[in-house]
């Protein structure tokens, strides 16, 4: 050993260099080899450590975070998305969950809310109207049954070939409406049913009660003629503080010349009576008339009665009048306006159904009817549906989903800037556009739809909360 020694001393003296890059290099590969025996030992060691312990399941979320820590080249990405889509699911299941909770809770709030609030004797907008029909009989008032009983229509439809139910309905049990009155089968006759229909219409805050009407002697293929009943209805209204405007259906052979005759005698026979509904309007106040299906008359004659130039014009005279036209198409915003009617309002609770019903078009109907100087009367609804009357129509059925349809109608109407608001309808139970209470009811053919689990008076409430909605939106 002291040769080598020796000689390696010798070199260093003389190549002193070369030597020490030598001996750097010599200690460097020493000490690698070294390192990697201490590290294989202590791995040896670890896997003896736990060789005897119990296999352990591993998660996939464990599983995923090993892979993407340990080999990140090697992830799938697949399995990444897949665990990622898994963990969002479940966030947005909890988080769905949790809204589901809160809405039932504010949910159950609203409606104490509105119970509470349904008997307060606040004063009724008379910027709000509602659609009245007076056309119900029973066989305990009239001795027959008027509308319950209504038939099946048939099919308009020619190209569909399905078969649909047919014959008249047999009340009490079953009746032509998908819901049933909190009331029973009613006689609109009934003084006691006539003074309940206004006191819940004036507990809601609604003002103005339109009702269906036809001259004496006329009605619809179904019921009475209303006429008799107007006083009754008119002095019941005034005792509630409510107003009454004629809703002028479009009777037989309707036309400018009969229906300034008949204009004659509603102002003859009512135009005194206090709770006849009255606007502003060319410096007097003038009766309201609704006229339905005003379309069906050609806007040159109806110009002959509205138009101060008409040569049947009653304008300045004591039949004058504000008369409202039904705005079905788009084209009847032209029509009205030739026609010389004081403005016009929608009726159709389907949105969707016709050009004025839907209400997409309210806000351009309004700026309409404000650049032309008319009156802009949209209508809102809660839904509708007629299948126990029109079996064939279930295109048109719009569910009322708890008061949410009701509710984008109401918005849609305040959005437009509406001045005014009709409402469709109190109680056209044939068409389930009724606000009027109405209950559960089964029977071995049937279930009526109802307004559960809200209650028999959950849309008079509603309609109380949107009516104050409304008063609001109209403040500066």
């Amino acid at each position: 050993m002291a040769v080598p020694i020796r000689w390696l001393i010798i070199n260093i003296k003389r190549k002193g260099f070369v030597s020490l890059t030598v001996i750097f290099v010599f200690i460097s590969v020493v000490s690698i080899m070294f390192y990697k025996w201490t590290t294989l030992g202590s791995g040896v060691n670890c896997l003896n450590g736990h060789a005897n312990s119990p296999l352990t399941t591993v998660s996939q979320t464990t599983f995923v975070k090993m892979v993407a820590s340990y080999a990140p080249d090697r992830v799938s990405d697949e399995l990444i998305v897949q665990h990622v889509g898994n963990r969002t699911e479940q966030r947005l299941k909890r988080l769905k969950q949790k809204v589901e909770r809160i809405s039932r809770k504010v949910k159950a709030q609203t409606v104490t809310l509105l119970q509470k609030n349904v008997n307060s004797k606040n004063n009724p907008n008379y910027n709000v109207h509602v659609f009245y029909y007076p056309w119900y009989g029973s066989i305990a008032v009239e001795g027959r049954w008027r509308h319950w009983n209504h038939e099946y229509l048939p099919n308009w439809k020619k190209d569909d070939k399905k078969i649909y139910p047919t014959g008249t309905h047999m009340p009490p049990t079953d009746i032509s409406s998908n819901f049933y009155p909190a009331l029973g089968c009613y006689s609109s006759r009934d003084p006691a049913i006539i003074n309940m229909h206004m006191k819940e219409i004036r507990d809601a805050k609604i003002g103005v009660v339109v009702v269906s009407w036809y001259p004496p002697g006329m009605s619809d293929a179904h019921g009475d003629s209303p006429d008799p009943i107007i006083p009754l209805l008119l002095d019941v209204a005034q005792r509630h503080g409510l107003k009454m405007a004629l809703h002028i259906e479009p009777y037989r052979n309707r036309n400018p010349i009969n229906f300034s005759e008949h204009l004659q005698y509603i102002i003859s026979n009512y135009g005194n009576h206090p709770a006849l509904y009255r606007m502003l309007r060319r410096g007097r106040e003038l009766p309201v008339f609704y006229m339905y299906d005003s379309y069906l008359t050609p806007a040159g004659a109806w110009r002959e009665l509205f138009s101060s130039k008409g040569n049947l014009s009653i304008r300045g005279t004591h039949l004058d009048g504000i008369f409202l036209g039904l705005l079905v198409e788009m084209q009847h915003r032209y029509d009205i306006k030739k026609a010389h009617f004081d403005g016009f309002y929608t009726y159709f609770a389907t949105n969707g159904f016709t050009y004025g019903s839907s209400w997409k078009n309210w806000r351009s109907l309004s700026k309409f009817a404000h650049q032309n100087g008319l009156i802009f009367i949209p209508s809102v609804g809660p839904g509708y549906i007629d299948t126990q009357v029109r079996p064939w129509n279930t295109a048109n059925t719009r569910h009322r989903r708890h008061g949410k349809y009701y509710e984008v109608a109401w918005r849609s109407a305040l959005a437009a800037q509406a001045k005014f608001v009709s409402i469709t309808s109190f109680n056209e139970w044939h068409e389930g556009t009724q606000i009027e209470p109405s209950i559960p009811r089964t029977t071995s053919t049937f279930t009526y739809l109802d307004y559960e689990p809200e209650g028999p008076n959950f849309y008079l409430n509603l309609t109380k909360w949107w009516v104050d909605e409304f008063i609001e939106s109209q403040k500066p």
